[in-house]
């Protein structure tokens, strides 16, 4: 004797799986939204450690500049006393 399903219990089948198979996407989206989440924190945390990085290059180039006009006060020392040097010469 073959077994015939009825059309309500092929329905209750298909239902059964759709369910199981929600269950398992539910699962996966559940998943995705976590994974997504963990990406954004860690964006952030990229993000934030960017405009550190920012800052201290600013604070650098600032200090550089410092020094460059520093070295070119010490320039303008040095060409006014070898000119009193070669005036003393010659």
């Amino acid at each position: 004797m073959l077994f015939n399903p009825t059309p309500l219990e092929k329905l209750s089948t298909l239902v059964t799986d759709l369910m199981e198979k929600q269950s398992v996407l539910k699962e996966e989206l559940e998943s995705l939204r976590s994974e997504s989440a963990s990406m954004r924190g860690s964006e952030e945390n990229k993000d934030a450690e960017i405009e550190r990085l920012h800052g201290a290059l600013a604070s650098k180039d600032d200090e550089i500049k410092m020094y460059k006009d520093e070295l070119a006060a010490k320039d303008v020392e040095i060409e006014a006393i070898v000119s009193k040097i070669e005036s003393l010469l010659g």
